[in-house]
């Protein structure tokens, strides 16, 4: 006879155990709160809702007590306060290891709904990798603007801000815009309390209207402060580019010993780096000077820091590409600019350089010019008395062509 043996399983992963995100422990923390708030403090904690308050004053007027609420009716007859305390401190404690502390906080009195912000240190990875604040906005606020809609959207419109803002902003306007955030959906939850959860027509325009006047000047602050942020990050990048440029300044002479003797303290080479940092310089800046005014330089901020870095990187090598081929273009003869003494040369080139890294419009201008010249270089001259392929001379049918006078007919004397 045989016997059949089974292995015991194992068991399955407890809640502690298992990664909840802040999405899935926010609700339990606000349903914690209110189970503990309205045991703690059950005459304060009202129910909205006209249906309800009709059907809790036909009570009362019967004899009989109010039906008690859903989370009252699977309590025992005593409460444990402790118990309920310590639960929603184990849920808090769970919430605050994952989201980071909890700094605002709004409790509704009439509903489990809530709002928190929330801050925690994490390291961002990208081109720069350093540790930064995270803000964010927890809402769980469904409950209490069951019967206010147009509430609701507002809501989500501050979410989908406070997003924005969190990953754009630097630490000390992120931190001014997000409290303002807050703040704004504080006064709405607010709002949908003192209306007892059913607002009026008239309340509700009232109230959109100046939340939309609030939300403007968020956005009007979000917006300049953003725009801030991406020229600081921009700038930062530039002067990344410009050690990248002296760089690759080093490494030309490394490329080029297999082929050529380099010879520093001839004036060629001096010319060379000198229209070689000086174009990297103009660029800098010419982007520096533009920065004064309020669209002198124009950054999609929302495309990400690692692209404006990397753009504001690139900038100085562009400056370094005009000024070598501002000198190519006037050491070459390509350009008819008559050339300075020889004491003055090294300025001369650095001049040039400079503007054309400086301005752009200037460095198409040389390109320009070179290649008009390079046209006429491999363009042929015309010869006289060359025949056409019908035996006519260009000459003579480029002379009737300008005179009007069919070829081969005379012209009449004159009298």
């Amino acid at each position: 006879m045989s016997v059949a043996t089974t292995e015991p399983q194992k068991p399955g992963p407890t809640k502690a155990a298992r990664p909840l995100t802040g999405s899935m422990l926010f609700p339990e923390l606000v349903w914690a709160h209110w189970e503990w708030q309205i045991a703690a403090h059950p005459h304060t904690f009202c129910r909205p809702g006209r249906a309800r308050r009709l059907v809790a004053r036909a009570a009362r007027l019967n004899g009989r007590h109010p039906q008690p609420n859903k989370s009252q009716l699977n309590q025992p007859p005593v409460i444990d306060l402790e118990a309920l305390e310590a639960r929603y401190q184990d849920e808090a404690a769970a919430f605050e290891t994952s989201e980071g502390a909890i700094i605002r906080v709004y409790w509704c009195t009439s509903e489990a709904s809530a709002v928190v912000l929330t801050a925690k240190k994490v390291r961002r990875t990208g081109l720069l990798r350093r540790k930064r604040r995270d803000l964010r906005i927890h809402r769980a606020t469904d409950w209490v603007t069951a019967e206010a809609p147009a509430i609701a959207e507002l809501l989500h419109s501050g979410d989908t801000l406070a997003i924005r803002i969190n990953e754009i902003l630097d630490p000390d306007p992120r931190h001014i815009a997000m409290e303002w955030v807050f703040s704004e959906q504080s006064y709405l939850l607010g709002f949908v309390e003192r209306t007892r959860g059913r607002p009026s027509r008239e309340e509700t325009a009232s109230a959109v209207a100046r939340h939309r006047v609030e939300i403007d000047r968020i956005e009007r602050y979000y917006d300049r402060a953003a725009k801030k942020t991406a020229r600081i990050q921009y700038f930062l990048g530039m002067i990344v580019g410009l050690g990248v440029v002296a760089g690759l300044g080093a490494l030309i002479p490394l490329m080029l010993k297999p082929f050529v003797h380099l010879d520093f303290h001839s004036l060629g080479v001096q010319n060379f780096y000198a229209c070689f940092g000086a174009g990297a310089v103009g660029a800098i800046v010419s982007v520096m000077t533009r920065m004064r005014h309020e669209n002198g330089v124009k950054l999609d901020y929302e495309v990400g820091s690692s692209l404006i870095y990397m753009l504001g990187a690139f900038r100085p090598v562009l400056g370094a590409i005009f000024g070598v081929m501002t000198y190519f273009a006037l050491d070459s003869g390509f350009l008819n600019i008559p050339a300075p003494e020889a004491s003055k040369v090294f300025f001369y080139y650095a001049l040039f350089a400079f503007v054309a890294g400086f301005s752009e419009r200037f460095a198409h201008v040389i390109i320009g010019g070179a290649d008009l010249t390079v046209a006429k270089a491999l363009t042929p001259p015309a010869t006289t008395g060359q025949k056409a392929p019908n035996g006519r001379s260009p000459t003579a049918d480029a002379t009737g062509a300008a005179t009007g006078i069919p070829h081969g007919a005379r012209p009449e004397p004159s009298s």
